[in-house]
């Protein structure tokens, strides 16, 4: 959770032991959050207890702020509220929520929207024949709708134009509401603000790339990208628009009064995994977004839905390091665990680095890889870096590090000190941390055609009458003679050129002849035996 801009309340003193958040809005001048274990935890103003989280709340999956109240929706779809409010009866199971000034919105299971609360400009004033919706938002004082077909609606408060609907807009993924401006996101990711703007909060900047998502606050507007990153512009008098330098990629952002905040550690494909985690394995062009999400876009090709773009499994170059983990020392352990671990075709390079208490002879790390890698690290080496930096390299076999790999996909390495080392044994703090580097298994594409066998094989592109997972093309059609690459009914100078041109190359069974994964002096030995005419 960032915030940013006015904390004379203290709306933007996010607490230090929030955690990991799912869902965060900001109100007129509170904060609130929904946590990754469902909690909810407010901050700022609490006049009238809008920050005074009921304790039976249960578990929820998103929350709304407005001026004096709070608002949740718990995961069995019930609306709950706190401060200067109450929730319908009658309500029933919702969707969604949203919090203006003093009023709420909700959209039931059904489709059906209702309003409540302070009434004095129409705001609660739901049209009668609105029709089946798919998302809300609460301004200060006007309401907003998105119907089935993607088009917007609005009542309430209309001094600044915020609820006169622009002509063509065409159909919408979602909407937002400031004091008296409105902002809306259309289906090919544009942006299109009305009403006031007195601040600027309508002149949407130009060039800025796709957007995923937009909030509005009381004068300014911001945009979340796909690449995770906000943008920002309107009033700007207190900073709401000052995105801090250096945050990480973005999930959600929400505009308060003239305070800002957002959600890091973006979830694009809902795995329970930080994308910031997964994408250096899974980020194949290099944009910042998960090649899985890229897939459902349709910008990369996924065939095997596996989470990796094809074009960057075939050559899979693995580099990875866990950054300092400290303290490290007795009793600190440190596990660096590599969620979706790709399995390695090559050797691994694991490297162990640490500025701690490691100069005696037994002071040292235990790392341990799995139950197949048990090593004694940085034993006798440098203390605090004195000297230099304690590092040590091991090697492990592609069988080790595979095996290595658990159940539920992920890698995890344990670094565990003996009980001589410190872990306050160094001014300036200790870590110690982990880095990997390996070529991942790889697989096959015999015919160059970009295209993965596997899936060539599956969409009926390309036949495997043998079920061997090889491309028949790839195959000699006279058996056996697999090493008539050419399919000249003789294995000679054409074939041996086509296998020394793919020599010391992984993950060819056109051409590995004994499928052991590598092209090399086995698979020479084995044409050179079948060297002339091939038996029919």
């Amino acid at each position: 959770m960032r915030c940013w801009g006015y904390n004379k309340y203290g709306q933007c003193a996010v607490p230090a032991d929030l955690g990991r958040c799912v869902n965060a809005d900001a109100g007129l001048i509170h904060s609130v959050a929904v946590l990754a274990n469902g909690s909810v935890r407010a901050w700022g103003d609490n006049n009238y207890g809008q920050c005074n989280v009921p304790a039976n709340l249960g578990v929820c999956t998103s929350v709304a702020a407005g001026y004096t109240h709070t608002m949740a929706l718990q995961q069995n779809g019930i609306v709950r509220a706190w401060g200067f409010n109450s929730v319908p009866a009658e309500l029933g199971p919702c969707t969604a929520i949203d919090a203006g000034t003093e009023h709420s919105v909700a959209l039931r299971t059904d489709g059906a929207v209702r309003a409540w609360g302070r009434n004095d400009k129409g705001q609660t004033d739901v049209p009668s024949n609105l029709g089946p919706c798919v998302a809300v938002a609460a301004g200060y004082y006007h309401t907003m709708a998105i119907a089935g077909d993607g088009s917007a609606h609005a009542w309430g408060w209309n001094t600044s134009g915020q609820c006169e609907i622009p002509q063509g807009i065409g159909p919408i993924r979602s909407i937002v509401a400031g004091s008296s401006h409105t902002v809306a996101l259309r289906a090919d990711r544009a942006v299109v603000v009305w009403g006031d703007n007195t601040y600027g909060q309508r002149n949407v900047p130009t060039g800025f790339g796709p957007i995923a998502a937009v909030a509005a606050g009381e004068s300014h507007t911001l945009a979340l990208r796909t690449d995770g990153k906000v943008v920002a512009w309107g009033r700007n008098d207190i900073g709401q628009c000052n995105t801090p330098s250096g945050m990480s990629a973005c999930g959600q952002v929400s505009g308060g009064g003239i305070h800002s905040i957002a959600v890091t550690d973006v979830d694009c494909n809902e795995n329970a995994i930080p994308d910031q985690d997964e994408l250096p394995l899974h980020d194949c062009n290099g944009d910042l977004i998960l090649d899985a999400c890229n897939a459902v876009a349709d910008i990369l090709e996924d065939c095997n839905s596996n989470g990796l773009g094809d074009s960057c499994e075939k050559e899979l170059s693995v580099s990875l390091a866990s950054g300092q983990l400290s303290p490290i020392g007795y009793l600190a352990s440190k596990t660096w665990t590599v969620q979706s671990a790709v399995r390695a075709q090559s050797p691994v390079t694991l490297t162990i680095r640490a500025h701690g208490d490691f100069g005696g002879l037994q002071e040292y790390a235990r790392v341990r890889v799995g139950v197949g890698f048990d090593e004694l690290a940085l034993r006798n080496s440098f203390d605090c870096g004195i000297g230099g930096q304690a590092e040590q390299t091991f090697v492990l076999t592609p069988e080790q590090f595979n095996a290595a790999i658990g159940s539920d996909g992920a890698l995890r390495v344990v670094m565990e000190p003996s009980i001589a080392v410190d872990a306050n044994g160094c001014n300036g703090g200790t870590w110690i941390e982990a880095s990997l580097q390996y070529v991942g298994a790889r697989p096959a594409d015999c015919n160059a055609n970009g295209l993965l066998d596997s899936c060539e094989i599956a969409a009926g592109y390309s036949p495997d009458a043998n079920g061997n997972g090889v491309v028949d093309t790839c195959e000699s059609l006279f058996l056996p003679c697999p090493a008539d690459f050419n399919q000249s009914a003789t294995v000679d100078g054409a074939d041996l050129g086509v296998l020394l041109s793919a020599w010391g190359v992984t993950g060819q069974p056109g051409v590995d002849l004994n499928s052991d994964g590598r092209i090399d002096g086995a698979d020479l030995g084995m044409l050179l035996s079948a060297w002339g005419p091939c038996a029919r």
